[in-house]
């Protein structure tokens, strides 16, 4: 499939996954969420394809996944660098403790991260200056981290999906966990910013449009708070020895999402805004 059609693809997949999306927030059950998460790893796939080529999504991929899959290993077993941890059977079968769609889970939210890293970083997305190896990463790695602040006490305190074994900090997240975050995130994308000029980006990598998309994606992903938020729970979580109200829990999703997640997309789609793409930059 050639660059164009790749690029048409995308917006397929990305029609597709709103679809889903809004399927999923409004109560269609665990197959939209599934056929949701799905679409985005084919979105991720075609989009860095084109950014990268296939062997630059497969080198994201494949830093990603590594780095993930040991930090979290070797959290679960040393407590570093996220602190002590078990995951549920809710994410199915386990390899050393972690179920894999976890491990996967950074390589495409990263892939997200890292686009909009770029779009607030570089005077263009496709720029490679050596200070940008530096910057990125950086940037991208706070990008990312913001998902999981607003999701973890929702995923651990409420819904039991993980839970750590000195609760504590934000509803019972402890501070290693966000810390643990930031270093995972940085180390992978620190890591395939030193190889990134090895790959080359496709035609359609030059247009505003195809950077648009993963602001898109991000800014309405932070919508899915307000709308957990309007069909919470009554009643308390309680993790360790304390307990929390769950409505509170999902109050405060919203207002992180709000202050990182739709943040974050906002500030990427005004740098693209202002972004020349009548000329290739290399």
């Amino acid at each position: 499939m050639d660059g164009k059609w790749r690029f048409m693809a995308t917006w397929v997949l990305l029609s597709f996954w709103l679809v889903a999306f809004a399927a999923a927030q409004l109560g269609a059950g665990p197959a939209a969420a599934g056929i949701q998460t799905l679409v985005l790893v084919g979105w991720v796939a075609v989009h860095a394809s084109l950014a990268y080529g296939w062997k630059g999504f497969g080198a994201f991929f494949a830093i990603s996944l590594a780095v993930a899959f040991a930090m979290e290993a070797s959290s679960i077993h040393t407590g570093f660098p996220f602190g002590f941890y078990s995951h549920s059977d809710f994410m199915g079968p386990k390899l050393l403790g972690v179920p894999p769609p976890v491990a996967l889970g950074y390589v495409f939210l990263g892939y997200l991260a890292w686009s909009l890293g770029k779009l607030i970083m570089r005077g263009r997305p496709t720029g490679l200056a050596p200070l940008y190896a530096v910057t990125t990463p950086i940037a991208a790695t706070f990008i990312l981290a913001g998902y999981d602040l607003g999701y973890d006490p929702i995923g651990s305190t409420v819904l039991g999906h993980w839970a750590f074994r000195y609760p504590s900090g934000y509803f019972g997240v402890p501070l290693t966990n966000f810390l643990g975050w930031l270093l995972t995130g940085w180390v992978a994308l620190q890591l395939f910013a030193l190889v990134e000029r090895r790959f080359t980006a496709a035609a359609p990598a030059f247009t505003r449009g195809f950077w648009l998309q993963p602001c898109l994606i991000w800014g309405v992903s932070a919508l899915q708070y307000p709308m957990m938020f309007a069909r919470a729970p009554d009643g308390l979580a309680t993790v360790g020895a304390r307990s929390f109200v769950i409505a509170d829990v999902y109050e405060s999703a919203v207002i992180v999402s709000l202050l990182t997640m739709l943040f974050a997309a906002l500030a990427a789609a005004g740098r693209l805004a202002a972004m020349n793409f009548k000329e290739r930059m290399p």
